[in-house]
């Protein structure tokens, strides 16, 4: 029996993941598996925790905390050996959606225990891994202002307040973007690069990706007044904004980005700021646990 060290952020949605933990016990005692809880104490303490999981020898270990969290893990984790897994316990939860984790406690850790191991993409940017989805522009900005923080709301809601709140003042910039054909210049609304379909708790910008076919799917999207914006963002949850003339779909493994200033990039959670971002992907890089 494979053994399991659980990262978990006590304070990711509003408590969420740290509230789930007697489950988990629950279910790992009365299976005989082998695990072990770690409770983060700050900023990058997940990652650090992870690679002494997998120093430890640990097979398994899963984020209990939203996307970010899971960031943090995987960072600690490429190259050792290990697996990843992860399950809802943050705001936007879109990469153990990815991976089909149920979202009911006890359902999921029934998941981790049958152990469904496969080997999916994993990104690099900035000197850090991601194995979801980066974007930078506009929903950058918007993930910049629910990580700030927003009164009252959580998970998608936030996403969508923010959203709204972002378009009356952001400012587009200059960028040069190289598929690999050579730099063209452009002021596009936002680039998403994604390993998965969503981000922001369920936005399917790139519904048309798959998490091991050796490539990132990338949307372009082109300027567009605020008027537009609102009319057609409601489309990004059911996946149908790829089919609008403003979203131009690739299929890539490299990507370079120059900015003509310092913005911000929102990578599974967590935000990074640069002006130029050089995305390389390693086919089939990270061994990930999926949900049954």
């Amino acid at each position: 029996m494979k053994s399991y060290c659980f990262i978990v952020n006590p304070i990711a949605g509003g408590g969420k993941a740290n509230s789930q933990v007697y489950r988990i016990e629950e279910n790992f005692r009365a299976a005989g598996a082998e695990f072990k809880i770690y409770r983060t104490t700050g900023p990058r303490d997940a990652t650090l925790a992870a690679a002494r999981a997998a120093e430890e020898g640990f097979d398994i270990v899963v984020a209990a905390g939203g996307d970010g969290t899971v960031n943090e893990v995987l960072n600690g984790l490429v190259g050792s050996g290990a697996a990843l897994a992860a399950i809802h316990g943050g705001k936007g939860n879109d990469f153990a959606t990815a991976v089909a984790m149920p979202k009911n406690i006890d359902e999921a850790c029934k998941s981790l225990l049958r152990s469904e191991i496969r080997a999916i993409d994993l990104g690099r940017v900035m000197e850090r891994y991601f194995i979801n989805s980066v974007g930078v522009g506009f929903d950058a900005a918007v993930a910049l202002r629910v990580n700030r923080g927003i009164r009252l709301f959580n998970g998608v809601s936030a996403y969508i307040y923010a959203f709204f709140e972002t378009l009356l003042s952001y400012q587009y910039v200059q960028m040069e973007i190289d598929l690999g054909s050579g730099p063209v210049k452009s002021d596009p609304v936002l680039v998403a690069v994604g390993i998965g379909q969503a981000y922001g708790g369920g936005m399917r910008i790139v519904p048309d990706a798959i998490q091991d076919d050796g490539l990132f799917d990338v949307c372009v999207f082109d300027r567009m007044n605020r008027l537009g914006l609102i009319y057609h963002f409601p489309k990004v949850f059911s996946g149908k904004l790829k089919n609008l003339e403003q979203a131009n779909m690739y299929r890539t493994k490299e990507l370079k980005l120059k900015l003509s200033e310092v913005r911000p990039l929102h990578m599974e959670g967590e935000i990074y700021f640069g002006d130029e971002m050089h995305f390389t992907l390693e086919p089939k890089g990270m061994k990930v646990l999926f949900g049954t």
